[in-house]
């Protein structure tokens, strides 16, 4: 039997005209993306002032990053998809599944990401475009961003939390995380003079901070997926369906 506040958020997804609903769902989604394309820049502005070298280490390191997040992306839309139609066939107990398949299986491609790059990090950072002058600032702000891919990885869960109809929420923990990068980057860099290491230190704390803030609402039992390792799926066409939706 439904809860009172699964009824509420079905009523609302399946009842709520599609225009009104897609200005509730829509807003709160273009505010986070606004929010982290502004820390991105902010990144790169800051990091600019360090010197031309170490602008074009954060270059290269953004490539890094992207491949973290493309990780992210793919379980958090595969996942989400199938989320939302259990949800809407009432099948509470299959979109736990995927939500919980998806987060794990991020976590554990953001660590394997994270352990290889460091196996392979002067390397690596060359296959992605750094010369002699920029590899050491490269691998300095890399370090930290190796130690965050994890968090990085888990960002399909504010994707969760979208399909969902909660974007509200998924708004909350990138927002936070993306202001909390900025004033960070100023604050190492600058008070703390520790250049580019201080902005992949803040980046880090930041991921982890949002990642925190984003899976509070699973923890609480404000939605009605789960993030529990006993609702990861043990069969094989489940994860396959992830892969192929993402």
């Amino acid at each position: 039997m439904k809860t009172d506040s699964a009824q509420i958020q079905y009523d609302k997804m399946t009842k709520t005209p599609v225009n009104k609903l897609v200005l509730q769902l829509g807003l709160p989604t273009t505010v986070s993306m606004l929010v982290t394309s502004v820390y991105n820049m902010a990144d790169t502005f800051f990091v600019s002032q360090l010197g031309t070298s170490v602008s074009g280490a954060t270059g290269v390191v953004f490539a890094l990053m992207a491949i973290i997040n493309a990780f992210g992306f793919m379980f958090g839309h595969g996942a989400g998809s199938n989320i939302s139609r259990k949800l809407g066939a009432h099948d509470v107990e299959s979109a736990r599944k995927f939500a919980s398949t998806s987060f794990f299986l991020s976590l554990l491609c953001g660590a394997l990401i994270c352990i290889l790059g460091f196996l392979f990090h002067a390397p690596f950072m060359r296959l992605l475009g750094s010369t002699d002058s920029i590899l050491p600032h490269a691998i300095e702000y890399s370090t930290w961003i190796l130690i965050a891919a994890p968090a990085m990885a888990s960002s399909c869960v504010n994707n969760i939390l979208r399909y969902e109809g909660k974007a509200f929420f998924a708004m909350l923990g990138l927002a936070s995380g993306g202001i909390l990068n900025i004033f960070g980057d100023m604050f190492l860099i600058f008070v703390l003079k520790l250049g580019v290491r201080g902005a992949g230190i803040s980046t880090a704390i930041s991921q982890y901070i949002s990642m925190a803030i984003l899976i509070s609402p699973f923890l609480r039992g404000k939605v009605q997926s789960r993030l529990n390792i006993r609702y990861v799926t043990r069969q094989f066409s489940d994860v396959s369906n992830i892969l192929a939706t993402g």
